[in-house]
């Protein structure tokens, strides 16, 4: 596993789109506005095969690249091909068997790339124990993740919802997928290491406004705590 050291707190840009181009446009603006990490988003690996990994990579060169496969099965090769890509960290699903978590964290110590279990999809009652688990299973991070479809459908949580008691009883850095700025807000004081923002800021017509304001607010906030 390869932990990735950074100052407290950090912002993880998601390139949270279906067209390689696009993001390769929105990674540019990205590390010219000062993102900590940039993520190579879910649907942007479901449209452009794993390998746009390595497009990102270039454009990011040392800010560190966040793999966001949501791996489920068969984990060892995709964590293996992001870090060949020069991804630092790739994230594994939580709510799956314990054996795709041990696969990941194997490639993590193997391939020299850090692991994130993803709480997304954990029900509420079983976000700490799981937390906890993933932990003593030997993943890097951990990151608590409300989905749009849960929130369009009246899921019973926020995006901070269990982080209190999470960053509570564990070691590793908690990140939070937020969607405003009051999420991240309330987030870092809650004791996140970071937050990721990509959607609905990243497509906005003043995203670099937008996303630099809210990078630099977020970054504010390790500075007066």
């Amino acid at each position: 596993m390869k932990m990735v050291e950074m100052k407290k707190p950090w912002v993880q840009i998601a390139m949270d789109v279906t067209d390689v181009d696009l993001a390769c446009e929105y990674a540019k603006m990205a590390v010219e506005i000062g993102a900590d990490w940039i993520e190579v988003g879910t649907p942007l690996i479901y449209y452009g095969s794993v390998y746009v990994t390595g497009k990102i990579t270039e454009i990011a060169g040392d800010i560190p690249v966040f793999v966001d496969y949501k791996a489920q099965d068969g984990v060892y090769k995709y964590f293996k091909v992001a870090a060949e890509q020069k991804g630092k960290i790739a994230v594994v699903l939580g709510v799956c068997n314990d054996g795709s978590i041990k696969e990941a964290v194997r490639a993590g110590r193997e391939c020299g790339i850090g692991v994130v279990g993803d709480l997304f999809s954990v029900p509420n009652d079983k976000l700490l124990s799981r937390a906890i688990e993933l932990e003593a299973l030997g993943v890097d991070y951990l990151f608590l993740h409300l989905g749009i479809d849960e929130q369009k459908h009246g899921a019973l949580k926020t995006a901070t919802t269990g982080l209190q008691d999470i960053v509570s009883h564990v070691e590793i850095p908690v990140g939070v997928a937020v969607y405003d700025y009051e999420s991240a807000e309330k987030a870092i004081k809650l004791g996140a290491s970071w937050v990721a923002m990509g959607e609905p800021m990243l497509s906005a017509p003043d995203n670099r406004e937008q996303l630099k304001e809210f990078i630099d607010k977020v970054h504010r906030l390790g500075e007066s705590g």
